[in-house]
């Protein structure tokens, strides 16, 4: 069986991954100095000029398929310690180049930047990736092709970029102790380039043949040849931070509280060699210096999804990734002590991660119409563990998670196998099960005890296919009432759905570059073989000039259920919405609108109403960035003459950041979200209304990864009147890091 594998994998990997160009990477000799390569950006020193010239590039938007408008040369070095990547693009209009100033991260489609795709693998299944925007401010992460870009992780890398006559140019130092790759192997690393230019149009191109109706931008990378006796030693850097804080806490007709803490935590990273990475965390301050951004949650029934943002966790965190949330470490809370080891080989990948997580924290209890919540009265060991193998085109893995409660509150555990196949360029499937174990349930105080053991599966699938004129999907999923992770994220558990979409490309018409008119659908059923949604919309969506998109949708009788014993309501909405990139100073503006019926959640009743949020990005200034947005939800009751509000919910967000120095940064957050109800169109006791107005002030100064100072404040005002006393909070803190 393995044998017809591997020569099916072999014929399909000889289909899709045609004979390419290839970058050919200039070794730099040990006499050539310490520091061949003045990292400024120029391009200048004689090294660059004896390296062999890539150029060939396509233009995938705003025209597809074709060879790109403006010249782009890369150039590929190394030696001992650094991959030295040199990119110069040329442009028949300099003065247009976007080089707006930036935060680590925040790299954007509305700049002129470059993007590297490095796959040490050769496997096309994923990369690391480097961004660099003309100004110099740089965005990275892991990328893969079934779930876009993470820019959570941070890697150790530097690069400059300069102006010349005719275009910008890019200066990357790599470290190889950045990069996780397996030294024995044969297989030639992979890379590919992509540059943005946003100006009338957003100009995407790639240094391969990437399509619009690809499912496989990776299948488009080139090997990078010439690469020989790549390092493999011991490196390690500790990273100490230490976090100093005075809070007050003033609630209405109770003391002032006021108090002051010092914490001081340890970071630990060790790699044995190039493929294996040990990370280790002590005591971690996992406070966010960045803000969530306040969502619209008051006419929901299940929890909302959070992204991983603390760096222990972020090593490898693309082996963790699966069709389904089956590990999420975000649910381990607050952990006293963690560690973790990851490796990767040319064929594989294992990670594992283990950590003891504080008493208190809560734990996702999921529903069928709704998530609940069970608090743990004690501390838990929380251990996640995933291997995935590469065989050609197709990639098998397995997942095992155990969460064990102390005191014998009992355990939960989920193990199963997925894979993914990449049938060609433009086809895709993937599979997942998964089976739970669980014996800490949930007792009539919502505390976690031992109790009796349930069991339950949660099964996916899906399939893709596009090409130049059509492009179809379909989901299937089938998750057991029973079915628990609590080291994952399911908000929903006990149904079972179908999901398909079918889009008709018509390409460029007129002044559009793109019009597609599209039909999607679900039909999904609870545990006892209840309709609980069932939906057709057929829509439009079109692309222009400004890298502008709009769409328009139509659901004429959408069926939804929210209470098991409740009604299946009969629905009509129509959404539409736009978003564009018009210039340097407006850079972004987008909105999204939608109308028609909506079901009051708490009431369970059906009602006229809708939603709409705005956002932009502006740069007014050349220093000064602000990214307003906006959001509002109502609901009207339809039975009353006067069509009588029953709910309304805002949330407003106004982000100010201003670039002191390329290192420094002040940032200023606006916060504010308010809720009203109707207490006579309820039938349960609700709150007239609540607000919660958030005020954040932060300096930071970042030297490199992992050393950085940040000074800030934050003053939080909540109040809901008749059930919780008027509350304000305020924080002072400083939080200091540093790598060894």
């Amino acid at each position: 069986m393995k044998k017809i594998l591997l020569a099916l994998s072999l014929f399909s990997s000889i289909t899709i991954y045609p004979a390419q160009a290839q970058f050919k990477a200039l070794h730099l000799n040990s006499n050539e100095g310490l520091h061949p390569i003045k990292l400024d950006g120029k391009l200048d020193e004689k090294l660059w000029q004896e390296a062999e010239v890539f150029d060939k590039f396509y233009q995938t938007q705003p025209f597809d398929k074709t060879l790109a408008h403006e010249r782009t040369e890369v150039r590929v070095l190394y030696d001992s310690r650094f991959l030295y990547v040199g990119i110069k693009g040329f442009d028949s209009d300099p003065s247009q180049i976007r080089d707006s100033f930036s935060r680590r991260d925040k790299v954007s489609i509305d700049q002129d930047f470059f993007g590297l795709f490095i796959d040490p693998t050769g496997g096309h299944k994923a990369a690391q990736v480097f961004y660099v925007n003309a100004r110099g401010t740089v965005m990275d992460g892991i990328y893969s092709d079934t779930s876009g870009d993470d820019t959570a992780p941070d890697y150790e890398f530097s690069v400059a970029t300069a102006r010349f006559d005719g275009g910008w140019s890019a200066e990357y130092q790599i470290p190889f102790s950045s990069i996780a790759y397996d030294k024995q192997s044969s297989t030639p690393w992979s890379l590919l380039v992509m540059r943005n230019m946003t100006r009338d149009q957003r100009y995407r191109m790639y240094s391969g043949q990437v399509t619009r109706a690809t499912s496989c931008n990776l299948c488009f990378s080139d090997a990078i040849t010439g690469m020989q006796e790549l390092p493999s030693g011991v490196n390690w850097s500790a990273t100490p931070q230490l976090v100093m804080r005075r809070t007050t806490d003033d609630q209405a007709g109770t003391p002032v509280k006021s108090a002051r803490a010092t914490a001081l935590s340890l970071d630990m990273k060790y790699r044995p060699n190039s493929a294996t990475t040990i990370d280790a965390t002590l005591n971690p301050d996992f406070s966010q210096i960045e803000l969530d951004s306040p969502q619209l949650s008051g006419n929901t029934r299940f929890s909302i999804f959070v992204q991983e943002k603390r760096p222990f966790f972020l090593e490898g965190a693309d082996i963790f990734r699966t069709p389904f949330n089956a590990i999420s470490t975000r649910s381990i809370a607050d952990p006293d002590a963690g560690l973790r080891y990851t490796q990767r080989d040319a064929d594989k990948d294992f990670s594992i991660v283990t950590a003891r997580d504080a008493a208190g924290g809560l734990v996702l209890v999921p529903n069928t119409y709704y998530t609940a919540y069970a608090t743990s009265p004690v501390a838990s060991m929380a251990t996640d563990a995933r291997a995935n193998f590469r065989i050609g085109l197709l990639s098998v893995g397995a997942i095992a998670t155990d969460r064990t409660y102390a005191e014998g509150k009992g355990y939960n555990r989920v193990a199963g196998p997925d894979f993914v196949w990449q049938m060609d360029h433009n086809q895709l499937m993937r599979a997942q099960l998964l089976m739970s174990s669980t014996n800490a349930q949930t007792d009539v105080n919502g505390n976690l005890v031992r109790g009796t053991t349930s069991t339950g599966h949660a099964a996916y699938f899906d399939w893709s296919r596009g090409n130049d004129q059509w492009g179809v999907s379909a989901s299937l999923r089938d998750v057991s009432r029973d079915f628990r992770a609590d080291n994952g994220f399911f908000s929903q558990v006990g149904f079972r759905s179908i999901n398909s979409d079918l889009t008709k490309k018509f390409g460029r018409v007129g002044a559009l570059n793109e019009l597609n008119v599209y039909v999607s659908g679900e039909y999904k059923l609870d545990s006892d073989g209840n309709i609980m949604s069932k939906t057709f919309t057929p829509g439009v969506r079109v692309a222009g000039p400004y890298d502008s998109s709009a769409y328009i949708n139509i659901s004429p009788n959408v069926k939804n259920r929210v209470n098991q014993n409740g009604d299946l309501f009969s629905l009509a909405r129509i959404a539409t919405g736009f978003a564009a990139s018009p210039g340097k100073a407006i850079a972004r503006v987008a909105m999204d609108v939608t109308m028609g019926d909506v079901i009051d959640i708490l009431a369970n009743r059906l009602g006229r109403g809708g939603s709409y949020s705005m956002s932009a990005k502006l740069r007014p200034l050349d220093r000064l960035e602000l990214e307003p947005s906006y959001a509002v939800s109502w609901i009207n009751d339809e039975h009353t003459r006067s069509g009588e509000r029953a709910y309304m919910e805002t949330a407003l967000q106004i982000n100010s950041i201003v670039h002191l120095t390329s290192k420094d940064t002040l940032r200023v957050i606006v916060q504010d979200a308010r809720t009203t109800r109707n207490p006579e169109m309820y039938t349960i006791t609700v709150a007239p209304e609540s607000s919660r107005n958030v005020n954040s002030l932060v300096y930071t100064h970042r030297a490199g990864v992992g050393t950085a100072t940040y000074l800030g404040w934050t003053m939080t005002r909540s109040e809901t009147p008749g059930l919780v006393a008027k509350r304000k909070q305020a924080e002072l803190f400083a939080k200091l890091s540093w790598q060894i």
